[in-house]
């Protein structure tokens, strides 16, 4: 008779790949989690150790599973490792300096104010000795005369990268620095163009022109907010759109349109499947002397392939094109694509090639999205085509059923998307959009059949110069869109800032998730109960009653009756920007409770402040820190969060 634990086993065979990028990542994530830079002796000595174990027990099933799934949390730390340590030598600007600079240009975009910027690498300064690493400075006058991969020689005032100024926050100087940029700033100078060394161009700055060249003409077409939008879709480059639209699109849950994923890769796909098969059953004698099945996969694999190139390959794109690769191949060699396997694939690939995307929101929204989409497809996709295919139903019914699962799908989709990407949503950006599912209702016909179609057409006709009328059609479909995020956006309770949970709570979450959408035997539920605990270390978060930052520069204080923060004169307007969006709070511009409270905060010989007779130390923090009402400090400070790393120092 079967025990429990066979029954487990026979329900789970043949999902143990599913695991391998989940140990993976928990090797990167560990990486991340250590507050100094471990030595490379450690992971050296253990990959070896790990790999000859595996050889000595390779005929104890149990035993070589469990060292399997050690080797791929060791190889994760390693792979990451690995690529820190590659770094190395770019170090961070030490300090803002003005210098001259000359050297190629890797990427043109525009920051978040709309300025234009430029990413530097292959730099020399003045007396002709090479500059480390990249710099991405922003121009204080616009210049519209040179392309991706010309050379330049400028005079820039280059600073360290930003480093985070709250516990848990958003560390661009981490993210960066994996980028291989060791330094920002801006160029009160002109920008004049140089020859570059012989050589020739390289082909990451001709497909860099080629996106810049395609940018120019669609703005050429279209007016200012549907041009920014489709070079989101097509050139996938998000800076030129407006801050109100951004904004917009991110309250009325529509933000992942902007950002070139698996809905856009699969779409594209999709169409150029149908459209070459299309075409070849009306040309006969294309038809029966080539398999159009086939030539249709290739050639869709061939348009995703350009497609990813055009985006500038971020996260997103990279997992669904890995995922509409192995479902064209596996058409293409007449074998089954498995969904749920070619997603753990895609990933895996990911994590080993970029691993440090494992921290990124990007990586995170998005594999959560299709994964819990997958499981819900596994779990109810039978009973759906049951229903659609039923044969005793009369063909007007059938085409009710067809609307109705289509309304039901729209909307149960956005659902479980939903769902998997709040936690994630809270932890990074405190805010939730709550009305993802009626912009999605709305919004989907028209992205399915004006804008990704003729997404599809302009990308065909750009080399012919052609590209006028599709352009027109795709600006049309986005003009709706993006009157439709506005009005969405505008609507009372669209949107509300949350106070995020604590990593730890996000954690639970995370594994209870994966519990839920790996599992198939009755070990799943306990995924829902690590979720519910998860979610409930929310309730332990407050806000800080006192913050400080490092140089005592910028304090806020808590507002116990109107629950919004004071600042003392003249803050650091990044600081409170950052604050206040943790915190999900507002700034009081009104002088609390009475006109002598702001009197009651002193600072004591630029070490500490005195706020209602308390003090606080702010010196011996380290760093920005914050603080409950009786001096103490009630979270890491940006100090002990970031730790002692190559990215920090």
């Amino acid at each position: 008779m079967p025990t429990k634990q066979t029954s487990v086993l026979v329900t789970e065979r043949g999902r143990g790949f599913l695991w391998w990028p989940v140990f993976f990542g928990l090797g990167i994530g560990i990486y991340f989690l250590l507050p100094a830079e471990p030595s490379p002796v450690v992971i050296g000595t253990l990959l070896p150790v790990l790999t000859l174990l595996l050889f000595l027990f390779r005929r104890r099933p149990v035993v070589r599973g469990a060292l399997w799934l050690l080797w791929l949390v060791a190889a994760g730390f390693a792979d990451m490792e690995l690529q820190t340590f590659l770094l190395m030598p770019e170090e961070p600007t030490k300090a803002e300096r003005k210098l001259y600079i000359s050297g190629r240009i890797d990427v043109i975009d525009t920051n978040y104010n709309g300025r234009q910027r430029i990413l530097l690498s292959s730099m020399k300064d003045f007396d002709d000795n090479p500059l480390p690493g990249r710099y991405r400075l922003t121009l204080i006058h616009r210049n519209n005369n040179f392309n991706a991969g010309d050379c330049v020689e400028l005079i820039g005032v280059v600073s360290p990268l930003f480093k985070p100024s709250v516990a848990g926050g958003y560390q661009s100087n981490r993210n960066l620095y994996f980028a291989g940029i060791n330094g920002s700033g801006y160029i009160p100078s002109e920008v004049l163009k140089l020859d570059c060394p012989a050589g020739g161009r390289r082909f990451g700055d001709r497909v860099a022109k080629l996106r810049d060249d395609i940018a120019r003409r669609i703005h050429r077409v279209l007016p200012p907010d549907e041009a920014s939008v489709a070079v989101a879709l097509i050139a996938g480059d998000q800076t030129g759109i407006s801050r109100r639209l951004i904004e917009a699109y991110r309250d009325s849950g529509l933000a992942h349109f902007l950002s070139i994923s698996g809905v856009h890769m699969s779409m594209l796909a999709g169409l150029m499947f149908f459209l070459v098969r299309a075409g070849m059953a009306l040309a006969a004698p294309l038809a029966l002397r080539f398999n159009s099945k086939k030539t249709a996969a290739f050639l869709s694999i061939l348009v995703s392939a350009a497609y990813l190139l055009l985006s500038g390959m971020p996260v997103p794109a990279v997992r669904a094109f890995l995922m509409t690769l192995v479902v064209l191949l596996a058409v293409l060699f007449e074998r089954e694509a498995v969904s749920v396997r070619t997603l753990a694939l895609s990933a895996l690939i990911v994590l080993i090639i970029e691993p440090a995307a494992l921290v990124g929101a990007s990586f995170q929204m998005s594999y959560a999205a299709v994964i819990a989409l997958v499981a819900f497809y596994e779990k109810f996709a039978g009973r759906l085509n049951r229903f659609l295919t039923a044969a005793d139903v009369s063909l007007p019914r059938r085409i009710m059923r067809g609307l109705a699962v289509y309304l039901i799908g729209v909307l149960a989709a956005d659902l479980v998307a939903s769902l998997a990407t709040l936690p994630f949503a809270v932890f990074h950006f405190n805010r939730v959009a709550l009305c993802t599912s009626l912009t999605n209702l709305l919004s989907g016909p028209v992205i399915a059949f004006i804008i990704m179609p003729f997404v599809l057409v302009s990308l065909l006709a750009f080399p012919f110069g052609l590209e006028f009328v599709p352009l027109k059609i795709v600006g049309f479909g986005v003009k709706i869109v993006n009157d439709l995020t506005l009005w969405v956006a505008s609507l009372p309770y669209a949107a509300t800032s949350v106070l995020s949970m604590p990593l730890w709570g996000l954690l639970l979450i995370v594994a209870g998730g994966l519990l839920l959408c790996l599992l198939r035997s009755r070990l799943r539920l306990w995924g829902a109960a690590a979720i519910v605990l998860g979610a409930l270390s929310l309730l332990g978060v407050k806000r800080p009653e006192v913050i400080v930052d490092a140089e005592i520069k910028t304090v806020a204080v808590l507002d116990s009756q109107s629950k919004s923060y004071y600042f003392l004169p003249r803050p650091d307007r990044w600081n409170k920007q950052n604050w206040l969006s943790k915190f999900a709070a507002a700034e009081t511009k009104d002088k609390p409770q009475n006109s002598l409270w702001p009197a009651r905060i002193k600072i004591k010989q630029g070490k500490s402040i005195f706020v209602d007779g308390r003090e606080f130390d702010v010196r011996s923090a380290g760093g920005t820190a914050f603080y409950d009402n009786n001096g103490k400090i009630t979270a890491k400070t940006v100090r002990a969060y970031t730790g002692r790393r190559p990215w920090n120092m």
